[in-house]
């Protein structure tokens, strides 16, 4: 049991002119002082940290060592030993508890793949939260396929290993107490879907659209169980002359779709109509001169690429990354609020206390969220703006026409994002941010000091998403990889 049950030590009272009694022995709490491993664990052992991993080899077994305190009795995957080697393959874990009177503590050490991704970690506190991450892609051809739950000292407590390279995964509340289940992308969009699997690896369901064509930037879940995801729908014909290209040309409209749990198409809205191609001004010489490959050999120029969706009550928050702009999107009408950031229009904010640039707050923006109190988070990747990344945290007034930032955060080991990225405010003020086509992810105050910092070794994390207390827990996750990797 990971909770250690304290004895409870009885006061002798003496009356009178009683003889002093001597005092009851005391009765021992496990206590592990020091776990090793070969190869070693990760992190050092602390009796404070209850879960580590080892990058095993199946051929050669793990060799476990443990000290016990007084009166503390060290057990070794269900063995009494101080000293065991333990044959463990990937996934797999060894359980190493000490024992007392007063109850027992335990520690799980998991093996690793082969082929997990490689991370550096630097710890300045703990946070108490989960997050997860998909640390796949790269700035060259590298590619992973883990999806990777850590725990708040940067331990990876759950995995999965998809068989397409996965991204976006979160956690996906499940009707009716269900055990949790996860649901995530794959990249490049070639799956048109999103899969959910719960904990133990088992298949849950596949969300798609209607006319199978969803997106893999973004999934989310309304307060009554519908689904919203994106879509990049061709429309052909279009001329692209006044900027520069053909004039019969097809561009990808973004869609919002937003389905029933049945799967029945209940919302909608399209840049078509709504948005302009002239609002991508800033990002024209790079979208023409990288088309997109679709079906039939066509070309598809992205004059708009949505990557994020917020469902607030009666509006949708929409980020399109090649028009800078956020947007507010009234559910009701579908029409646009405001407009934060990118080329001005008649629904622009105008924006208050930016000291970088008021004028270009946003450079190829992601993960934009519309909070309960109505204010909005976004990372700014800054990209092509000669500026580092950025997390930003606006108060939006539709009625003066402003957003004013209130809160920022930037890494100084970050100096630029070309894409992707995710900023979160967390309930204690803090936030959690992944850096963009970078490979730190990290937990920063509002200050900007990191309470803890990982880095990837060659990959990043299209985003890192905050698990709230109480949704997960440990146990949970651990019987999870059991299942997936039994002994």
């Amino acid at each position: 049991m990971r909770a250690l049950r304290l004895a409870v030590l009885t006061t002798v009272l003496c009356s009178g002119l009683a003889a002093p009694q001597s005092a009851p022995a005391a009765t021992h709490v496990a206590r592990l002082v020091r776990i090793t491993s070969t190869p070693a664990l990760t992190p050092s052992y602390s009796p404070s940290i209850h879960d580590y991993v080892v990058r095993c080899n199946p051929a050669t077994p793990v060799r476990f060592s443990a000290w016990a305190a007084a009166g503390t009795t060290a057990m070794i995957d269900g063995r009494s030993a101080s000293s065991t080697a333990v044959r463990l393959e990937a996934g797999q874990a060894a359980t190493i508890e000490g024992r007392a009177a007063a109850g027992e503590t335990d520690y799980h050490v998991r093996c690793l793949p082969q082929d997990f991704p490689q991370w550096t970690e630097a710890t300045v506190g703990s946070s108490g939260i989960w997050t997860i991450a998909t640390p796949t892609l790269s700035l060259g051809t590298a590619r992973s396929h883990y999806i990777v739950v850590f725990d708040e000292h940067g331990v990876p407590v759950w995995w999965y290993k998809a068989r397409r390279v996965p991204i976006d995964a979160k956690l996906l509340p499940q009707p009716g107490g269900q055990s949790p289940a996860i649901a995530f992308s794959s990249f490049p969009a070639s799956s048109e879907e999103y899969q959910v699997r719960r904990l133990d690896g088992t298949f849950v369901r596949r969300i798609v659209s209607p006319d199978g064509q969803i997106d893999d930037h973004e999934l989310q879940v309304d307060s009554n169980g519908d689904y919203a995801f994106l879509v990049y729908a061709p429309k052909s014909g279009v001329d692209l002359t006044p900027f520069g290209g053909p004039a019969d040309a097809t561009v990808l409209q973004g869609e919002i779709e937003e389905v029933n749990p049945a799967g029945k198409l209940v919302w909608s809205w399209s840049t078509d109509g709504h948005v302009s191609m002239s609002e991508s001004a800033r990002w024209v010489k790079t979208i023409l001169s990288m088309p997109v490959p679709l079906a039939g050999g066509v070309q598809g120029y992205d004059f708009f690429h949505a990557n994020a969706v917020s469902l607030g009550r009666s509006i949708v928050l929409l980020s399109l990354r090649q028009t800078d702009g956020v947007y507010a999107i009234d559910r009701a009408t579908g029409q646009i609020l405001w407009k934060l950031g990118g080329t001005p229009t008649p629904e622009s904010l105008t924006v208050v206390g930016d000291p970088a640039d008021a004028t270009d707050p946003l450079g190829g923006q992601h993960d934009a969220r519309l909070l309960p109190d109505g204010t909005v988070t976004v990372f700014d990747d800054g990209t092509l703006l000669g500026r580092a990344p950025r997390a930003l945290h606006f108060r939006i007034d539709p009625v003066a026409r402003t957003a004013t930032l209130i809160g920022e955060v930037s890494d100084p080991t970050v100096t630029s994002s070309f894409c992707c990225g995710s900023a979160r405010l967390l309930a204690s003020g803090n936030w959690l941010v992944s850096w963009g086509g970078d490979p730190v992810v990290g937990e920063y105050r509002p200050d900007g000091t990191p309470v803890w910092r990982l880095s990837f070794d060659g990959l990043f994390s299209y985003r890192i998403v905050p698990v709230a207390l109480g949704e997960l827990s440990a146990d949970e996750l651990r019987a999870g990889m059991d299942a997936m990797a039994s002994r």
